[in-house]
């Protein structure tokens, strides 16, 4: 999956841009650095992240229970470029992590999320968008530590984190609770 997000470092986070591989390499020498002009984005280096699974977890974990909506110092030192600020936010009933390989520098894995819908600043509040998607995370290996590189800044968040962190009329829970029961009964493709 291909979270429609763009953000430069220190850049608010909007939706206009798709994240690509290319930036992802664009950002980065070969040698695994960041290239000359992100040195100045390379977050808090003074917290070693030492398994790259843990990481990921971590991150969805806390993205899920909406820790990301606002500043958050875990997300500066598991991340490369953060952005900051958001108007929209995403809903999920799920999310599952699958490892696609694990190297010396770099690991990768693929996270499969049942989405509900789409969260935004103004009426209504919840607009249904019941689907799955998988989305894959890119973590490399730095003197520092592990960090996750690419565009993953909008935030996730699960049913219970959007209640409490998003003004919500009683229509848009209305619509979060069917979407619930719409995605309870879609089947993961393999």
């Amino acid at each position: 999956m291909v979270l429609a997000t763009a953000v430069s470092c220190r850049g608010s986070r909007s939706t206009s841009q798709p994240r690509t591989d290319a930036h992802v390499a664009a950002t980065h020498t070969e040698s695994g650095g960041p290239s000359q002009d992100d040195l100045w984005c390379v977050g808090d280096t003074t917290t070693q992240n030492s398994d790259p699974g843990r990481l990921v977890r971590e991150f969805l974990a806390r993205d899920a229970a909406g820790e990301f909506l606002g500043t958050s110092p875990f997300w500066f030192s598991a991340t490369e470029c953060a952005g900051e600020g958001t108007d929209y936010a995403t809903v999920i009933a799920s999310y599952s992590i699958d490892s696609i390989g694990i190297g010396p520098d770099t690991a990768r894995f693929a996270v499969t999320y049942r989405f509900l819908g789409d969260l935004v600043q103004s009426e209504p509040g919840f607009v249904p968008r019941v689907r799955i998607e998988t989305d894959t995370f890119v973590v490399i290996h730095r003197r520092y530590g592990w960090r996750i590189i690419g565009q993953h800044d909008l935030p996730i968040l699960d049913q219970q984190a959007a209640r409490a962190h998003w003004r919500l009329t009683s229509q848009d829970l209305v619509r979060l609770d069917s979407a619930a029961r719409q995605s309870a009964d879609r089947v993961v493709p393999n």
